[in-house]
């Protein structure tokens, strides 16, 4: 271990299907390679632990580390602190990685808070002035009358989408023609599908399709490029080794002409942002888009943490309409990073993984401090 050495990074994951068991094993695998530099020790590890688990208070953890060329299954004392990149499928993962959050944060600390639900990041959001204006209007459905309402307020076609993280999965475009409804979206699996109704069969077909979950209601905005395909712009800001955010990069995503979507989990794909919106707008227009991007993205991650709590990275997610203006989609605090390898930047991607564990440095060396002061 490096004379600098200065703490273990926990990497909380889901359990999914491969080897080894959990999601994000490249990204993973990536913190592993370039932690050791850093003075750091990362392994992963699934919450599957039970408050009465000896292990949750203070022994060892199952986890996964990557070195010397393979993964490697072991036994790892508590993290000092944990980076939750857990993207919760169903009530059972999201209770326990509560609960091994409840029962390893007696010893460690986070490496960065969560965003609530969509509804209440745009509640916060819409008090910046300066951010209205790129801020599609957003309602919570409610049921059939709140759809009513939405249809009538917003021309008769609108979009919905969950509250929570989905990677475009379960996304709905709803729109009505007389007494004719079209519905095309995507559903739990992320496939994309097509269907009309007739206009009284809408409602509870909605109903069904959204369930128990909680869902917003946004106007149609035209997110299309001249090809008809769906496209936008992701963000990604990183707190760096001094605690100060920082962009990493910029990606355009771009969807199939089928969908109404872009990201890059529904088939989409990443492109370098300033040469499509050339290609769109024309290089003055583009400069000027690309400017406002710049300035929203510097915007948004101190107004979300004066709300939600301290957090280290944020994916933030622009719409650019056929008039050129920039709408502010959503913000993600568990982004993804493989856009950039996309797009061919080896720099950003590069940042894309490192950022994470200088910041992780930057706090561990602080409370270090504290602790011997």
């Amino acid at each position: 271990m490096p004379s600098e050495y200065v703490g273990t990074l926990g990497v909380m994951v889901c359990r999914r299907t491969g080897s080894p068991p959990f999601a994000e094993r490249e990204y993973v695998r990536e913190l592993c390679l370039a932690s050791s530099k850093l003075g750091l020790s990362v392994y992963a590890f699934i919450p599957e632990l039970k408050p009465s688990d000896p292990d949750a208070t203070g022994g060892k953890v199952t986890g996964y580390t990557y070195r010397q060329g393979r993964w490697e299954t072991g036994r790892f004392p508590v993290p000092d602190m944990i980076y939750d990149r857990c993207l919760l499928r169903n009530a059972k993962e999201k209770t326990a990685a509560g609960m091994a959050l409840q029962s390893l944060g007696r010893r460690a600390f986070l490496w960065s808070r969560g965003l609530p639900g969509k509804a209440r990041v745009y509640s916060l959001l819409k008090r910046e002035a300066s951010l209205l204006p790129h801020l599609p209007h957003t309602l919570a459905y409610t049921g059939r009358e709140c759809l009513k309402r939405a249809l009538s307020r917003f021309g008769g076609e609108l979009f919905m989408k969950p509250s929570g993280g989905s990677h475009g999965s379960h996304t709905l475009y709803v729109r009505v023609s007389g007494e004719t409804a079209l519905i095309q979206g995507r559903d739990r699996d992320n496939s994309i599908f097509k269907l009309t109704l007739p206009v009284g069969e809408l409602a509870s077909w909605i109903e069904r399709f959204t369930g128990s979950r909680r869902f917003l209601i946004q106007p149609f905005l035209q997110l299309t490029s001249r090809e008809g395909k769906p496209f936008d712009v992701r963000v990604l800001v990183q707190k760096n080794a001094k605690g100060r955010w920082m962009t990493t990069g910029m990606a355009l995503r771009q969807g199939p002409a089928e969908g109404k979507t872009s990201n890059l989990h529904g088939g989409g794909k990443a492109v370098p942002v300033l040469p499509f919106l050339a290609t769109q707008f024309g290089s003055p227009a583009s400069a000027e888009i690309l400017a406002c991007l710049e300035r929203l993205s510097r915007l948004v991650p101190p107004l979300l943490e004066s709300g939600f709590g301290r957090l280290g990275e944020l994916g933030i997610d622009f719409g650019v309409d056929r008039d050129g203006k920039v709408w502010l989609l959503e913000v993600n605090s568990k982004p993804g990073r493989r856009a950039f390898r996309q797009t061919g930047d080896i720099l950003a991607a590069k940042l894309s993984v490192e950022n994470p564990l200088r910041y992780a440095r930057y706090l561990l060396l602080r409370q270090l401090r504290r602790v011997n002061t």
